[in-house]
């Protein structure tokens, strides 16, 4: 069975989707399979970078003017028309699970997102994947190919293991493709500074009973001066308290910080896949029944505006 990998160099998070796929193809393929890569990318200064960090060996370059789907498809489609590939692996993302389901259909095969793991068949493929707010592992049998999947957000730990030579087996430049489109007119706009969620250390969650905007800035301070990364629940995100960037949990971020301290958070099962990882979890909380005081390693029932003051105190009694 041949693999190929489908990534957007054009994305920001090139880097961290590309590490999750390798981790993905680690534990679900290994070395039984033949694979490479395709990367969509616009910038001629990241094509080192985007060639080293290739989840494969093998890589295949398409340049193009900007990250637009429809054409992206229609680029994908007639290169792998006549190649037999069974597997097409994409991204955690909207534009890899977009990709994943629109290219299945105009390849006359079948596609499933959110995949966390694969079991290869004779003429069939069996993917699992999260279900009912992450309490339940679903299983699906694909059967038509090629296979289009969108993998699982932090799906796996590991790393694939490579030689570091990236061979580029071919390079196509489609930055005069047509540009016919929906899209009429676009700008640029700043994106978000990154948060740093995924890979940090130290991790302090506010959640509903932070109660207000107000009380959220003070936790922001908190946050600067234990040098934790601050993020937030799903409630805390629908209030507009804090930007997206900092959502952990199924639809966020999944984290594994050796300390991860919760504030007001009740832990729903979608929210606890976003911290399950950590090494230490410490909920602060007046309701001794939520979910995240029995899911903690150390839980304290009180006010956390009280608890995270005193350990203000400590940390500043300690730095004189």
């Amino acid at each position: 069975m041949k693999y190929t990998v489908i990534l957007n160099g054009c994305s920001s998070s090139f880097i961290s989707q590309a590490e999750e796929i390798s981790g993905f193809l680690w534990d679900n393929i290994g070395k039984s399979m033949e694979g490479d890569t395709v990367i969509f990318y616009s910038e001629d200064e990241k094509r080192e970078e985007l060639i080293e960090n290739s989840p494969t060996a093998f890589v295949r370059l398409i340049k193009i003017t900007r990250y637009q789907p429809e054409n992206v498809l229609a680029i994908l489609k007639d290169l792998e028309l006549n190649r037999e590939v069974d597997l097409y692996l994409f991204s955690r993302d909207f534009a890899g699970n977009e990709l994943s389901v629109r290219f299945a259909y105009r390849m006359g095969g079948s596609s499933l997102v959110s995949v966390s793991k694969i079991e290869i068949g004779k003429g069939m493929l069996t993917c699992c994947r999260p279900a009912y707010s992450n309490n339940m592992e679903a299983k699906f049998t694909l059967r038509k190919k090629p296979y289009c999947i969108a993998i699982a957000q932090g799906s796996t730990d590991h790393k694939l293991t490579l030689d570091t030579s990236r061979q580029v087996l071919s390079e196509v430049d489609m930055t005069n493709m047509s540009k016919g489109t929906f899209i009429k007119e676009y700008e640029f706009k700043g994106e978000e500074e990154a948060s740093g969620l995924e890979h940090s250390k130290f991790i302090l969650i506010a959640g509903r009973g932070v109660k207000d905007n107000k009380k959220m800035e003070r936790l922001r301070e908190v946050a600067k001066k234990t040098g934790a990364e601050l993020g937030i629940s799903r409630p805390v995100a629908m209030k507009a308290w804090a930007p997206m960037n900092r959502l952990i949990g199924v639809s966020g971020a999944m984290t594994k910080p050796e300390l991860c301290i919760t504030a007001g958070v009740s832990g729903a099962a979608a929210f606890f896949a976003g911290i399950e990882k950590s090494k230490y979890i410490i909920a602060i909380n007046t309701d001794e029944e939520a979910s995240i005081v029995k899911s903690s390693d150390v839980a304290i029932i009180d006010d956390y505006e009280i608890v995270l003051e005193e350990l203000l105190k400590i940390i500043e009694t300690s730095e004189k």
